[in-house]
Formats: structure tokens, sequence, C-alpha cells
């Protein structure tokens, strides 16, 4: 991470999309735009539909669930907030148009 630019960048963690996860346990989408086990590659081909760079790291734990490591993604987006950034990834990963 020390070497990325001043780019403003949103982190995403896989558990994001996950329809067996509650909310508690870091499901950011609705259910009904979450999808059974995402993984590391399917949101990063999720953000690559959507036109966005992205930088793999997958050997970086999601904080509430310390103990497996799933990966995250550093999305690079110039002007989207974190939440609809998720929601349209959701789309995309859903199936439908971001």
């Amino acid at each position: 991470m020390k070497n990325i630019s001043k780019e403003r960048y949103v982190i995403v963690y896989p558990q994001y999309f996950d329809s067996k996860a509650s909310r508690k346990m870091g499901r950011r989408v609705s259910k009904s735009l979450a999808v059974d086990s995402p993984s590391l590659a399917r949101v990063e081909e999720a953000c690559r539909k959507l036109g966005l760079k992205v930088i793999l790291e997958p050997d970086k734990a999601y904080p509430r669930v310390s103990n497996a490591k799933c990966g995250r993604i550093v999305v690079f987006c110039k002007d989207m907030q974190k939440k609809s950034l998720i929601e349209k990834i959701g789309r995309v990963m859903k199936g439908g148009a971001g």
C-alpha cells in the first residue's frame, strides 16, 4: 500500500457480497445483490467490467474474520463513494448492469 499514489481508492473485501454473511459479519450489500461464496477473482472481474483499475492483495484478511485470509482489492475510483461503488459491483456480480 505504501507505493500507491495519491489517487482516490477504496478497499473492497469479498465478504461485502456474501449472501450467507449477516450485516454484523460484514455483508455490505442487500440480500438481493449478494451472491453465494464470492471469491476475490469474481469481485475483480466485476470491477474490471465496470472499467475500474484494481490491485489484488490476496494475502490480506478481512478484519472481522481475521483467521481466514480471503484477500482484498484496492479499487481506484475518482469520484465514487464507497457505498455506491459496492452496490455497482454487487449488481455486476449478480448478473445485471453496473
